[in-house]
């Protein structure tokens, strides 16, 4: 069965494969580079903003008007966004973390090299 996509006719997979790629895959491997590149806590509330702009893009490409209370539900989230991004620490934002104190583990080889050799490991 043949479908018709930009004018042309194609079968009914190009765009069902289409829509795998661009609308799943790219987006998804995209959202986790930027979830890395933000950080945790601003990530969940960027994807907050995923609303916003469908409700926006409503308004431009429907001319469905958000009520008043969609557009202050709006508000608040770009000013949790900004209160979140304001609030992270210096640290948080660079990457970097205290190193943290850790203890050697004893050497465990050296005593099962000694015991295959037929010493009795000392301690």
């Amino acid at each position: 069965m043949d479908v018709t996509v930009s004018g042309y006719a194609v079968t009914w997979w190009v765009p069902v494969l289409w829509l795998g790629l661009v609308a799943a895959a790219i987006a998804y491997l995209t959202g986790v580079v930027a979830a890395r590149a933000l950080g945790a806590k601003v990530a969940s509330f960027v994807g907050l903003t995923e609303v916003m702009f469908a409700v926006l893009w409503a308004w431009v490409l429907l001319g469905e008007l958000p009520a008043v209370v969609q557009l202050l539900g709006g508000l608040f989230i770009l000013a949790g966004v900004v209160l979140v991004k304001l609030d992270e620490q210096p640290s948080d934002r660079d990457g970097e973390h205290e190193p943290l104190e850790v203890e050697p583990i004893p050497d465990v080889d050296a005593d099962r090299s000694a015991a295959v050799a037929g010493d009795r490991p000392t301690r």
